[in-house]
């Protein structure tokens, strides 16, 4: 255990960093680069689905070249100049390029930084402890930083005065980023230098085979190209990079499996740990609309009043880590609990019973927003989606961190925790694409209304829409029809909220069933 601190430290400013500039991205990009929600939520998505499926290179490189202390610091360095590059373009010291460049390299940052700081936690953790206890209580610190993120940077870069937003607060949040994650890295470098033990050994990874590379490429190109013929719609993100994403994270997992230096062993737990990877992908689509939809949600139809003091819309996410934090060691010491006495599930299905809890809390909230109209949705509806969401999250997210750090070869440990990272990658591009199907809010027919437009007979095609309407319409971001998935029309926040539902209580049963059907197969080969 010694100096596990200090690795608890550099994810818990890390997550400060991370998640206090997620917090107002969205509305950054809506209210200071003059973006569209709807291109803003794909644009979300897609910059966190790239900062998650770098891990994949960052692994490659700690196992085999760099060792995951070297990249811990790399990732805390580029992670802290990122931030420079958001605060310049908000201080309006240049274009919208200086954004693109802070987020590529918030991109290369978690590439280097994720998979090497849980690799060296599944290293250093005490093995006479359940690994499930271990990264729960890990999470705790993890979410201490969210937690200071979330309220610290909205605090100062979400500020409305007199229903007008302060655009030019925005440069003070991420400030507050960069000072963070300064912090972060200096203790980091500080309290683990020359430490043996934050330096291991160059691990004997998986080889390039052009076989198994071949084979892994056709499958890419399978996949890209029946997902990308189903993408709708003329944004490039959506129709190209988004494949790009899950073809990969496929491909990868093939070529993974492919490798004959892998033993049956090996390949049953990579397997186990694969398909917790796929289920995960359902969770995060659900659960980062926290960042995007939700966050719109709030910012335009609700009530955030909480005792006497008006919440920012993208600061509601604090209660998320707020809850981790009184929960996280409640579940740890019910693991510990159970395992003592022989009655803890194994991980896939503590997961398969996070998805339904995830599903449940948006059929919750479906049904309070089913005769919403044109009224405020009270806070406190958000607060309670919060609570069962973090309860979900702690069923399926450090779960699925214990099951990578129990049953992954030690050699290929920053590898699969890339591809695990890969499919949070996945998710969250499923996010962008779920939450630009979010219906028009009350404000927009208000703003139509000033405009002299009647949107909802626009909407409901019972009016003609000329050119000029339409031309009106899109100067001002406001939609001429509502998002349609797979033919289903998404005109109300009930029919929103409903779509994940279905999504993430159906994953959560088919995962119990799998469960069952593996639990049946390994009982008749023992």
């Amino acid at each position: 255990m010694k100096k596990i601190w200090v690795l608890f430290s550099a994810e818990m400013w890390e997550k400060f960093n991370f998640y206090g500039m997620r917090a107002i991205f969205a509305l950054f990009l809506v209210h200071f680069l003059a973006v569209s929600e709807t291109d803003a939520a794909i644009y979300y998505g897609a910059f966190l689905a790239l900062s998650y499926l770098t891990p994949i290179i960052g692994g490659f490189l700690a196992d085999n070249f760099l060792g995951y202390h070297k990249s811990v610091i790399i990732g805390c360095a580029l992670l802290t100049v990122a931030q420079l590059f958001f605060y310049a373009n908000a201080s309006s010291f240049g274009g919208a390029w200086l954004t693109l460049c802070g987020a590529v390299l918030v991109m290369c940052g978690n590439g280097f930084f994720k998979p090497s700081i849980t690799a060296l936690l599944s290293i250093k953790a005490p093995r006479n402890v359940s690994m499930d206890a271990v990264f729960s209580s890990y999470y705790f610190f993890l979410n201490l930083g969210v937690l200071l993120g979330s309220f610290i940077v909205p605090y100062f870069g979400d500020v409305v005065v007199n229903g007008v937003r302060d655009v030019s607060a925005f440069k003070f949040g991420f400030l507050a980023a960069f000072i963070a994650m300064s912090i972060g890295l200096l203790v980091f470098v500080i309290f683990s230098k020359n430490d043996e033990n934050f330096t291991p050994k160059v691990s004997d990874g998986i080889r390039f085979d052009l076989k198994n590379a071949l084979v892994s490429l056709f499958v890419f190109v399978l996949i890209f190209a029946v997902i990308s013929y189903f993408s709708s719609g003329a944004n490039i993100v959506k129709n190209y990079l988004y494949p790009t994403i899950y073809a990969f994270g496929i491909s990868l997992g093939f070529y993974v499996l492919l490798d004959e230096s892998i033993s049956e062993d090996e390949r049953k737990n990579i397997i186990t740990i694969f398909i917790s990877a796929v289920f995960i992908v359902f969770f995060w689509a659900s659960f980062e609309q926290i960042g995007s939809s939700l966050t719109f949600i709030a910012n335009n139809q609700m009530d955030r009043n909480l005792l006497g003091f008006d919440i920012p819309p993208s600061m509601i996410s604090m209660f998320n880590p707020l809850f981790v934090l009184v929960l996280s060691f409640v579940f740890s010491a019910f693991y510990i609990k159970l395992g003592r006495k022989n009655l803890e599930p194994n991980g896939l299905y503590k997961q398969a019973l996070g998805l339904c809890l995830m599903g449940t809390s948006y059929l919750i909230i479906a049904l309070n927003v089913r005769d919403l109209g044109d009224e405020l949705l009270h806070i406190r509806w958000f607060i309670l989606l919060y609570f069962m969401h973090t309860c979900a999250e702690l069923l399926v997210s450090p779960i699925g961190f214990a099951l990578v750090a129990k049953l992954s070869p030690k050699r290929l440990l920053g590898l699969i925790f890339g591809i695990f990272y890969l499919a949070n990658a996945a998710g969250y591009a499923l996010s962008g694409t779920l939450a630009s199907l979010l219906p028009p809010t009350a404000d927009k027919f208000i703003k139509a209304s000033e405009l002299g437009i009647n949107l909802k007979e626009i909407l409901n095609q019972r009016a003609e829409i000329s050119e000029v309407t339409l031309e009106i319409l899109k100067a001002n971001n406001l939609p001429s029809s509502y998002p349609q998935i797979f033919g289903y029309e998404i005109s109300t926040l009930f029919h929103f909220f409903i779509l994940f539902f279905i999504l993430c209580f159906g994953a959560g049963v088919l995962l119990f069933a799998i469960c069952r059907a593996m639990d049946r197969t390994n009982a008749r080969a023992c």
